[in-house]
């Protein structure tokens, strides 16, 4: 089957809009509508390998199970990709710990069990469309979320200071997502100076849905220092 539903989804603060949590609700109402066995989490908060993609292959993430069999059928893909866990020396019974960037979207797109994806800054952009490919050419039903958040350069009190660049990627990406070309590409010389941390991801979700998708936005909000996203991609 492979993708049966794909999302851009927050992992910031829910709360400091009122209009975030409500639409996490229903991104969780379409994938539950999509049956996934499997939910595939890209975050840029787990682990960072140099020069390596990294799946977590620990029997659990924190109170989720990994599908192992998923994990290795990604790893078996000729990507620099590598499996990673944590704690026991026995990866089917380690236990991974959990980062928000997995631990949020998961709150409201469930699935029996999950696979953790890191994205490598220091890979290609090109190569992440590939590996959003083999994501996509995944066996069983799988439920894929690139977890976001946006220029975090918003505010002069936000921890990263201010920079044009943040509002200017910001508005960028709310264009891209309401045309009808998931074509993330023209963020990347905005990413640094509005310190982003979702191009990569989104670069992912471009190669598993394809350029010619289209997003359905269910809100947008910059309520602090960082810009937070909440679109469903239809598929099919």
């Amino acid at each position: 089957m492979s993708l049966v539903f794909a999302c851009i989804a927050p992992h910031g603060d829910l709360d400091l809009d009122p209009s975030l949590r409500p639409a996490m609700e229903e991104l969780g109402r379409r994938a539950a509508a999509a049956r996934p066995d499997v939910a595939v989490v890209v975050t840029p908060h787990s682990v960072h390998v140099d020069g390596h993609y990294a799946v977590v292959t620990s029997g659990t993430i924190g109170e989720h199970e990994t599908d192992r069999a998923t994990a290795d059928a990604l790893l078996a893909s000729p990507l620099p990709i590598l499996g990673v866990s944590y704690g026991g020396n026995d990866p089917a019974t380690a236990e991974f710990p959990i980062d928000w960037g997995a631990e949020i979207p998961l709150e409201f797109v469930k699935a029996p069990k999950v696979v953790v994806v890191s994205p490598a800054r220091d890979r290609p952009l090109a190569e992440h469309l590939q590996l959003g490919a083999a994501i996509a050419a995944l066996p069983g039903r799988v439920a894929l979320i690139a977890s976001a958040d946006h220029g975090h350069a918003h505010t002069p009190d936000g921890i990263y200071g201010y920079h044009p660049a943040e509002a200017e990627y910001d508005a960028l990406l709310q264009e891209i997502v309401a045309s009808d070309r998931l074509d993330f590409f023209p963020l990347a010389p905005l990413a640094d100076d509005g310190n982003a941390d979702s191009l990569w991801q989104l670069v992912v979700l471009q190669g598993a849905v394809g350029a010619d998708a289209r997003a359905d936005v269910l809100a947008y909000a910059a309520p602090t220092y960082y810009g937070m996203l909440v679109a469903d991609i239809p598929l099919g």
